[in-house]
């Protein structure tokens, strides 16, 4: 963790590499506020409870990936965008994915239901990207590979690799076209 960021983002990055790796329950306050270089309560100075740390983490997972999703359909971005969109992020912040894969249970209801209803909202870009490649596909059917193929992608968090990154990369992007387009 560098000592330039901005201590709130050593605080968001500090909880989520302590609750990737150990689980939610089992990381206090002052476990995240040592990892950042301040006191525990310190940690308190900028989220008013460790809750409110696991919120904005699955807020800045959900919100991020979404944003990039919509840009690039915007942009009239095509399912290997996508694709590459969603292994860049499950690369290169593994412990955020590994958080919100695993840790969502703890959040309270409407929270995630409000995350919820934007993780269907990114699907839905994905869905109308794959829809004119795979017209054998019902809507249903459809819906199912896109979920599939998202949790296999995030499935990679919480497995415990030593594949380099470089390789990680062209190797889940594989995959990931595979299980969308494989007839």
């Amino acid at each position: 963790m560098t000592s330039t960021a901005p201590r709130r983002e050593q605080l968001l990055e500090a909880a989520a590499d302590l609750f990737a790796g150990r689980g939610y329950h089992a990381v206090g306050i002052d476990d995240i506020g040592a990892a950042a270089g301040i006191t525990g309560p310190g940690v308190y100075r900028h989220f008013a409870s460790k809750q409110a740390l696991l919120e904005q983490l699955c807020d800045s997972a959900m919100t991020r990936i979404l944003d990039g999703a919509q840009e690039l359909s915007g942009a009239g971005g095509s399912l290997a965008a996508l694709v590459d969109l969603h292994v860049g992020f499950a690369v290169d912040k593994r412990a955020l994915i590994g958080v919100w894969a695993r840790e969502q249970r703890a959040l309270s209801d409407d929270v995630r239901r409000s995350l919820r209803r934007r993780q269907r909202a990114y699907e839905l870009v994905w869905r109308e990207a794959l829809t004119p490649l795979r017209e054998d596909l019902t809507a249903e059917e459809t819906q199912l590979v896109v979920t599939s193929t998202l949790a296999l992608l995030n499935s990679t968090a919480l497995v415990d690799t030593t594949v380099d990154p470089a390789r990680l990369r062209p190797l889940l992007r594989r995959m990931a076209l595979a299980a969308l387009l494989s007839r």
